[in-house]
């Protein structure tokens, strides 16, 4: 009961009158953005495995991370109600784009938003590949022991062809360039 009292205390906070999106308002109040800083284990040999991912996209659809075998992954954990995350979105998208025909596989991670207004942000920004819903940070948690809690996002991990972990870019991505040079350094090792 006592460690509810915060969440209830937080909950009672807002905007008197004002019809918002509560899950939202709350989620803006505790995310930590990431501290920019990237981590990068160019040596095959230094790099450990990445946790499966699974779960359903904003569809319903399932996803599963095995699927992908001998792909690259790009994962990055977003949130509607996140200004870093909305700031990075053209730049993932155009990342995307550009390594299209590679055998690259992007693939977002909703933290704790509403299914409308994750929905609403993909379309709003064009985003072509699928999202798996987090909104209990389930699959965010797999990632704590490397370094990411699920409250600081934007995160993006770049996953080798082996499925094991190349990069983690901790914060909002500044251009589409950076992520796809990391990209492309995956693919090459």
């Amino acid at each position: 009961m006592l460690a509810a009292a915060p969440l209830l205390a937080l909950a009672a906070c807002g905007e008197s009158g004002a019809n918002t999106d509560r899950v939202n308002e709350i989620n803006r109040d505790r995310f930590v953005s990431g501290d920019g800083s990237n981590y990068r284990w160019e040596d095959p040999e230094d790099r450990f495995d990445a946790p499966r991912l699974q779960g359903t996209d904003l569809d319903g659809n399932p996803v599963d991370t095995d699927d992908w075998a001998g792909s690259v992954l790009v994962v990055n954990f977003w949130g509607s109600w996140c200004p870093p995350c909305v700031a990075e979105a053209p730049y993932l998208v155009e990342a995307a784009a550009a390594l299209e025909g590679e055998p690259v596989q992007f693939l977002g991670v909703n933290i704790r938003d509403t299914g409308d207004a994750a929905k609403a942000f993909e379309q709003r920004w064009g985003v072509q590949y699928p999202s798996i819903e987090d909104e209990a940070g389930r699959i965010a948690d797999q990632f704590v022991d490397y370094g990411l809690s699920p409250n600081d996002i934007p995160a993006t991990i770049v996953i080798d062809a082996e499925h094991r972990v190349f990069s983690i870019w901790r914060g909002g991505l500044d251009d589409a360039e950076t992520i796809t040079a990391d990209v492309t350094k995956a693919l090459e090792s």
